[in-house]
Order: C-alpha cells, then structure tokens, then sequence
C-alpha cells in the first residue's frame, strides 16, 4: 500500500508551523517531533499613499521595486504607471511577484483586526469600500469583507459580495475566499434562499455557490450532486476542482472511503494551488477521523491552519477538532498547546462548542 504525504505536528508558540513527511497508514500514532511550533460603484477619496510593485523579469532571478500608481489588477495583469511619470507598464503572470496598494487608513485598520476582532474589521472595511475609487482595491477590500461575513456565517452576504468581485473580473485571483461550505452546519433560512438562486442561476460560479450550500439538505441533494458534476467536468478549469472537493462531502461525512480512496483523494490534494487547499484539507481530515486515523486526521486539520484558510470559522474548529484527534491518540500536551492557540487567536470562537452534527461518529480504523 502506497504511503500518504501527511504533515507531522510540532509544538505551538505563537504560532504554528508544519513540518512535512511520509508516514504510512497504520494504527501506529504519529511521531511528534520538536520544534518552533457590491458593490464596484465608485466612491470619493483616492490614494492615501504610493502602490508597491515587486517584479521579477522573465529569466531573471533578480527582483525590482517600483512605487507609483497601480491603474488595473485584472487576472494575472498589472497597469501601472511609475512615479516618475514614465511610460506605462503592463506586467503579467510569473513577471508580478508582490502588489501592495497604498490604503486608506480604514482599509488598513481591517486588515490588521480582520483575524482577531472581525466585526470591527467588517466595520473599518465598509467605510474604506465607500472612500475607495480604484476598482481593484474596491475587489481587495471586498474580498476581506467575505471573509468577514464566512466567519459570521452570513454565507448569503458572502456569496453576493463574491459574485461582486467576479462579476468585475471574471479571472479574479481572489478565488481562494470563494465562500462554499466544507462542513455539516446546515444553511441557514437566508443563506438557503439566497443558495435556491443561485443553483438557479445561468452563472457557474453562482451554481458551484448555491450546490455547496444546499448538498447536504434532502431536499436538493441530488440537484447539488448533478450541478457539481457537470461543473467538475465543465469549461470552468477554475473550478472544476473545487467542484470535485464538493462533490466528496458527503462520502466524507459518512465515513465509507476506503484508504485506497483517500490515496486517491491526497494525490488530488497535492495537485491543488496552495491556497485552494484548506477546504478539501478539512475533509481528508473529517475522512480519516472517522476511520479513527486521529493523528492522521489531525495533520490535515493542521495544514488547513498553516495554509491560513480565508474561512476564519473553519480555521477555528480545525484547531479545535484537531486538539480533540491528538487527545485521542494519546498526544496530550499537543492537544493542550492547540487549544491555547484556539484560545490566543480565535477567543470568540474558543467559548462556543462545536456544533453536535461536526462531530463525527468514529469506526473501527480497517485497513483495506
């Protein structure tokens, strides 16, 4: 039986780091290793500071630092306009190694507030999206304030806002704070109705918005399913394999993959970008804690935290579900330093339970 790429789980300080190996699946625990653990209408003021732009020429391992004015960020395409006032430059792909744009002083206040104090983020955020005139920091923004809305589980704000920006630039890069739903909390009334249109909807990425939130309720179960396969196997490369993830919830809830399967499901893993990665890391995670793989399991909960997954909620109770799998495996003072991390960086969450239906109903580990 070929081996699973897992990350093995090191002592947290303040934060968390992953350190990467090969381990096989067995009932034997993991070793711990020691170590340092919209709305796109224009508003009214325009830039409070210079844009940054790191760049790399092509063949070049050198980098260059360029200040001035960042026109447009669509796709994979940058306008800028040096400080100098010379020519116009268009930079793209690989070439972009870093934009920063010069922000306003509330757009910086949310970002530095968004992880600890969300509702104050989402508070600051509004007020630099009414100040701000350039359309892509108007995305940027709107991007966080989805996050913002995932972690108070407002998915139909989120999904709206995500459209937003979408709708803007149909190749946005900000595709990793697609809001869909990893784990077994039902839809709420408004998020379930705003979810009935978009599966509706003549959009794709509407339809992907509204299966994920509506795949787990008997009543579209089976229209969600068909929705995620025709765009798993649809024109949309961007989300074909967000589709797919989609698609295995409920075999990962249920607890019915066999390790040949989840082989499978970590060589698809590992072929995602990085920052798609923390969803379908949940429910390797959900998949293997039900097969009573608890330290496995817990390793792929970690990788969601250290791949700093857009859904704050859901890092959350990564950190949490993760504490109880090595508790179960015996790693104790593990256990112990995760929860005071949950405790450090998501005090609001820490006092909350997990909801009952996140909580899986562990079998026997049975190695076929």
């Amino acid at each position: 039986m070929g081996a699973l790429l897992v990350v093995k789980i090191v002592p947290l300080l303040r934060s968390l780091v992953c350190v990467e190996g090969s381990v096989r699946m067995s009932q034997a625990p993991v070793r711990l290793i020691p170590g340092l653990v919209l709305i796109l209408s224009l508003g009214g003021a325009g830039l409070e500071a210079a844009d940054r732009l790191v760049v790399r020429r092509p063949g070049s391992q050198g980098k260059i630092e360029l200040q001035g004015e960042i026109r447009e960020y669509l796709g994979e395409e940058v306008t800028f306009q040096p400080s100098d006032e010379g020519p116009v430059q268009t930079w793209r792909g690989a070439e972009i190694v870093l934009v920063e744009p010069g922000r306003n002083e509330p757009h910086q206040r949310g970002r530095q507030a968004i992880v600890q104090d969300p509702v104050q983020a989402s508070a600051d955020l509004e007020r630099a999206l009414a100040d701000e005139t350039r359309p892509w920091v108007r995305r940027e923004i709107l991007s966080d304030l989805v996050r913002c809305a995932v972690f108070h589980g407002q998915f139909a704000v989120a999904g709206s806002r995500y459209l937003a920006i979408e709708t803007s630039d149909p190749e946005t890069r900000h595709l990793e704070v697609i809001p869909l739903r990893w784990n077994r909390e039902p839809a709420s009334r408004d998020d379930r109705a705003a979810a009935v249109k978009w599966l509706r909807s003549k959009s794709v990425t509407a339809n992907l918005l509204g299966a994920s939130q509506l795949l787990l309720d008997p009543e579209f179960t089976s229209e969600c399913e068909a929705t995620l396969r025709r765009i798993g196997r649809g024109d949309s490369l961007r989300l074909q394999s967000l589709a797919q993830w989609q698609s295995r919830r409920i075999e990962a809830f249920s607890g019915r993959p066999r390790l040949s399967d989840l082989q499978y499901w970590q060589k698809s893993f590992d072929q995602l970008p990085a920052n798609l990665r923390a969803g379908p890391a949940y429910l390797l995670a959900e998949a293997l804690d039900r097969r009573a793989e608890s330290a496995l399991a817990a390793s792929y909960w970690l990788r969601l935290v250290t791949h700093d997954a857009s859904d704050l909620r859901l890092m959350a109770e990564s950190l949490e579900r993760a504490a109880d799998a090595l508790q179960t495996a015996g790693q104790t003072s593990e256990a112990a330093a995760l929860r005071d991390e949950l405790q450090r960086r998501f005090p609001e969450v820490a006092r909350e339970p997990v909801p009952p239906q996140s909580r899986p109903t562990r079998k026997s580990s049975s190695h076929r």
